[in-house]
């Protein structure tokens, strides 16, 4: 029970470390969904950062420069060519500007493209600048105001042009433009954001050849930032994509974004980093706290589970030994006549040694019960099994019960066959003269017993005895011991071999039908044809239905036969336009599944009244209100029923008027020597003159000779069928 106790805590501590790693990861996850989450808005605050000072930069520029031109006496010095007029006009607003941050420099440049006045630099003036810079030419030509990132003489950046216009005449226009350091400036102040300034490698000595002392990242070469993150980045940092980066105790969400020119050209990169270390700090303390937690957790839990369990391993230890003992009398003892049992008498046999056994079955138990009702029934089981018992006493046999209505007697003495022989019959003739008073009721309860003895301990005696029991009752004796020149194993075997072999003939559709013609008495003329079931073998031998149809009943195979022999018999009467019949036995019509595929082929196809289902008086129908049922169901679509084989069961004429049938087909016991056999011609005269009085057709079946064929004439029989008038073919 320590073992036991240490299991279950250990299974127990196993689901709660389960659970709680299952809770430590939920929140694990979520915090870290979190902190991405922040990251992500982190990326999208450094995007939107630069978006805004960019349009800042602008906005300070247009308005600056707007503001200038807005003062006509500067258009006027412009006009005229007076550069030192317009310089002194200009320069406060440019002080202004420059002071406040919104422009680095301002230049006034003429239709033709000649630099007029620069404001921050007033003594280099006159050089062709539209064909330096593109930009400018194109501001020149289309004559539109342009906003975009450019490099100037001076660095990159933030330009703006305005054109000049004088009473509809196209003056030239204004350069204003702001260091791109500035942009970087505002992202510093406003949001924390340190940035650099990055050029590719290839083309940075075209586009700034006096930059040098470079920072160089794989294809990039930064120029200016302002901070010294950027000298410490991976050297494979590519700047086309994001990352997260930690320099010491510092971490940073890099990202950069590309500056391109008016024309879409890529011309540089910002790289912008945010210092992300307070997210970063507070995620790992909440996880810390959280793993402390659930540590705690953990800990109390085991300590619970383990007191828990201390204190339930006792009380069941003390129930233990009453719970055993009450799971091993259910397991081996029959509940109702508190005998060991089938499961007992399998173990016993195995541990021991034995050389015989008695399997004692009860005749007729189930009419029994029938009659008398189950009450009955367990009280006379109970009587048959003390009786048993009084016998096993005298001869040291152990009684065993075995499922439903058997026993079984197991035999450990040794003794010789003659001598077991002799105790089996006394045992047999001791039962067969019990009778059981129960409620008032006297039973005589009859028994058949299926013995084996083998001197060999590794004979299986109970599957023996069991054969033997089988055997016996289908031979109606009262007992029958084991004997290998039974033959009983080699029917199992043959069983066995047909039904694989019908399988195997099912799988591959290996079935065929044969008909035989039913003829009119006098003009010999065929009326229907009776369908028969063929089994094709491997062999492409012709198989007839006495061999393998009760082996299909009682594996479970004969639906599959009814219902190939349903849809060929519906084939041939949408081909042709000849009537057939077909054989149906009770299991077919108690056979839901068969039954709504007839009605559904019945109610598809109009041909219900070249249809004759025969049906075999021999199966007890009387008893069946479906037989009753079904035959009402089909009648209603034209069909016609035969009771087949008449003569040879109950023979009942009462039950042949409830069920309506049109046909009576008269067994081929009575046909076969009708010629020579005096009863048989009484008996068939009987049944012709009963069935005419209720106008329901005579068919006699095996119909050999032509003297068989003259004496069913005479006796006004309706139709004949059988050898001397046509074989079963296929059609």
């Amino acid at each position: 029970m320590n073992k036991i106790r240490i299991r279950a805590t250990l299974f127990a501590m196993g689901i709660v470390l389960a659970l709680v790693s299952y809770f430590v990861y939920s929140i694990f996850q979520d915090k870290k969904r979190v902190l991405e989450e922040k990251t992500h808005s982190h990326r999208e605050l450094l995007k939107n950062a630069f978006e805004l000072s960019m349009l800042d930069t602008e906005k300070g520029l247009n308005h600056y420069a707007c503001k200038m031109l807005s003062d006509h006496r500067i258009v006027d010095a412009f006009e005229a060519g007076d550069r030192d007029e317009l310089y002194a006009l200009a320069t406060p607003y440019f002080d202004e500007a420059h002071k406040l941050g919104e422009a680095d420099l301002t230049g006034f440049i003429k239709a033709d493209g000649h630099h007029f006045l620069r404001l921050q630099d007033p003594k280099k003036f006159g050089d062709n600048i539209s064909k330096k810079r593109p930009i400018i030419a194109q501001a020149i030509q289309s004559r539109r105001p342009l906003t975009s990132l450019d490099v100037t003489l001076y660095n990159i950046s933030v330009v703006s042009i305005i054109p000049i216009f004088k009473e509809g005449r196209f003056l030239g226009i204004i350069q204003v433009a702001s260091n791109i350091n500035k942009i970087q400036n505002r992202l510093n102040a406003h949001s924390g954001i340190k940035s650099a300034l990055a050029f590719d490698t290839k083309i940075l000595h075209t586009v700034l050849p006096t930059a040098t002392k470079l920072k160089h990242y794989k294809n990039y070469s930064i120029i200016s930032s302002n901070h010294p993150i950027f000298e410490n980045l991976p050297k494979d940092y590519a700047f086309d994509y994001s990352i997260r980066y930690t320099t010491e105790e510092t971490t940073y969400i890099i990202a950069s974004r590309e500056l391109r020119t008016y024309t879409n050209k890529p011309l540089a990169r910002m790289i912008c980093a945010l210092d992300i270390t307070q997210d970063e700090v507070a995620y790992n303390r909440e996880i810390r706290n959280l793993l402390l937690v659930s540590a705690v957790m953990v800990l109390a839990l085991g300590g619970i589970l383990h007191i828990g369990f201390k204190t339930l391993i006792r009380r069941i230890n003390r129930k233990s030994a009453k719970l055993n003992e009450q799971l091993r009398q259910q397991l081996y003892t029959d509940s109702l006549t508190q005998l060991p049992n089938r499961k007992a008498l399998i173990e016993n046999i195995h541990d021991q040694k034995h050389l015989g056994i008695l399997l004692i079955n009860i005749d007729n138990f189930k009419e029994i019960n029938d009659l008398y009702g189950h009450g009955i029934g367990d009280k006379l089981l109970e009587s048959v099994g003390e009786s048993i018992q009084k016998i096993a006493v005298i001869y040291t046999l152990a009684l065993y019960k075995m499922p439903a209505d058997e026993y079984a007697l197991l035999l450990s003495d040794k003794l010789n066959t003659d001598a077991f022989d002799k105790m089996c019959h006394t045992i047999l003739h001791s039962l067969n003269e019990t009778y059981y008073e129960i409620d008032g009721i006297t039973i005589l309860a009859t028994v058949s017993i299926g013995a084996d003895f083998c001197l060999d301990l590794h004979c299986d005696l109970i599957g023996r005895a069991d054969m033997a029991l089988k055997t016996a009752k289908k031979q109606s004796l009262s007992f029958l011991k084991y004997n290998e020149s039974l033959l009983i194993k080699e029917e199992y075997l043959n069983n066995i071999l047909w039904s694989k072999k019908l399988k195997d003939a099912i799988d591959s559709e290996r079935f065929v039908l044969y008909y035989q013609g039913v003829h009119n008495a006098s003009t010999q003329e065929i009326y229907e044809y009776e369908a028969l079931i063929r089994l094709i073998d491997t062999d492409g031998s012709i198989i007839p239905p006495n061999t393998f149809l009760e082996i299909a009943k009682k594996s479970r195979l004969y639906p599959h036969i009814t219902d190939f022999v349903i849809r060929t018999i519906f084939q041939q009467l949408r081909t042709t336009p000849h009537s057939y019949s077909i054989n149906l036995s009770i299991a077919d019509i108690l056979n839901l599944e068969m039954k709504t595929m007839l009605y559904s082929l019945l109610s598809e196809f109009d041909v219900g009244n070249r249809l004759i289902f025969e049906i075999l008086e021999s199966e007890g129908i009387e008893n069946h209100t479906e037989v009753t049922d079904f035959i009402t169901h089909v009648k209603a679509f034209g069909c016609r029923i035969a009771i087949d084989d008449f003569g040879t069961g109950y023979s009942n004429f009462a039950h042949i008027l409830r069920l309506n049938v049109d046909f009576i087909k008269i067994d081929a016991s009575l046909i076969k020597n009708l010629d020579v056999d005096l009863s048989a011609q009484d008996i068939v005269r009987t049944i012709v003159e009963f069935a005419h009085r209720l106008n329901i057709k005579t068919v006699a079946e095996f119909v050999h000779s032509k003297d068989v064929y003259d004496e069913c004439q005479d006796l006004g029989i309706d139709y004949l069928q059988g050898y001397y008038l046509s074989e079963p073919k296929p059609l």
